[in-house]
């Protein structure tokens, strides 16, 4: 089997099953005839891009970088419907107001996502400020985030 058929085996196992170790999947290859060493499944794993995430049993499991993205997208848009309070841009910033105690866990998040234009994330305790590289992006930015919290 050549490589890009065994990319697309360990694409198509990674996206049925939870997988946790490296030593699982090459045993699952092996099921499948395929004789791979842990230094092969090493560099599969990093040309696939894939990464560890929390699992349904709260074990690290891989997965690719697109369902992180996702996972995060979703923790967010329930973060805005659950304790936003207000959103403003002011110049290059865009101001988000929350809940007491919940300003951290945005910035959190907003740090994880690849927002454009997104400088950084100061947060205390009820606020969250995103600094913007420009003014059209602090708004651009507000409107993505409008769009998660409906």
């Amino acid at each position: 089997m050549n490589r890009e058929m065994r990319l697309e085996l360990i694409s198509q196992m990674i996206s049925e099953q939870e997988i946790k170790t490296q030593e699982e999947l090459q045993q699952l290859l092996l099921a499948q005839g395929l004789h791979v060493t842990q230094a092969t499944i090493s560099r599969d794993i990093h040309t696939l891009q894939l990464i560890k995430v929390p699992g349904k049993d709260g074990s690290l499991k891989y997965c690719f970088q697109m369902d992180r993205n996702h996972l995060i997208s979703e923790k967010l848009r329930h973060k805005l419907r659950d304790a936003l309070v207000s959103m403003e841009v002011i110049q290059l910033f865009v101001v988000v107001k929350t809940l007491p105690g919940h300003a951290h866990a945005f910035g959190v998040l907003l740090d994880s996502l690849d927002l454009e234009g997104k400088a950084g994330t100061l947060c205390g305790n009820d606020t969250c400020l995103i600094i913007c590289r420009s003014m059209a992006q602090a708004e651009n930015i507000k409107k993505q985030l409008d769009y998660y919290s409906k």
